[in-house]
């Protein structure tokens, strides 16, 4: 049996959206009733569903073998694992918002201060940087920061909150990712799952 670990939320269901596309029922119908279920088991397959940022330490310290996180994640923090490749699913981008109007950016959160932080630094801009873990988007509509850095999807939240878009800065993908160890000690293992479910041909 395999281990793959999952991101929680928008990226779940997009893989579940993509395992729908594949045809792959025995999976499909499994996940879309997970529930609360912390992991579950199909056939020699076991499914752990985690926050995103936590995904590339349960691969690393060979909890999974296999993990399933958006390239947001991974470039934010550094992990040891193999970053194996780009998956067809998880597309977002990140992008430098703010309230209308917004000349110049003096202060800006974050829960990505790391990319935040070199994005700037290639700009040549001096912006302080504020680390939150929870809607950003609150933080110019309090008066906390100018503007935020985030993740943009359909761009609904900003909307909705008054926000617009000044900049886009990189753009975000799923990526599959290995434990380095298994990938080489379960490649046989590893590769009959990714073959089953098209991610390699």
């Amino acid at each position: 049996m395999i281990t793959v670990a999952l991101s929680k939320g928008r990226l779940l269901d997009d893989f579940i959206s993509y395992l729908d596309h594949q045809g792959l029922p025995h999976y499909l119908d499994v996940l879309k009733n997970q529930n609360r279920a912390l992991f579950i088991e199909i056939d020699n397959i076991k499914f752990v569903f985690a926050k995103g940022p936590d995904v590339p330490t349960y691969v690393e310290n060979g909890i999974a073998d296999i993990g399933i996180v958006g390239s947001d994640i991974i470039m934010e923090d550094t992990f040891n694992i193999l970053n194996v490749s780009q998956l067809p699913f998880g597309e977002c981008y990140f992008a430098l918002a703010g309230p209308p109007g917004i000349k110049h950016f003096k202060t800006v959160a974050s829960k990505y201060t790391n990319i935040s932080a070199r994005y700037f630094k290639e700009k040549k801009q001096d912006v302080e940087l504020i680390h939150l873990h929870g809607s950003v988007e609150l933080a110019p509509l309090l008066g906390l920061a100018d503007g935020i850095v985030d993740i943009v999807q359909s761009g609904n939240t900003l909307r909705d909150n008054g926000l617009v878009v000044y900049e886009k800065i990189l753009d975000i993908h799923g990526r599959l990712i290995t434990n380095k160890q298994t990938f080489y000690t379960r490649e046989n293992e590893i590769y009959d799952f990714l073959n089953e479910i098209g991610v390699i041909k």
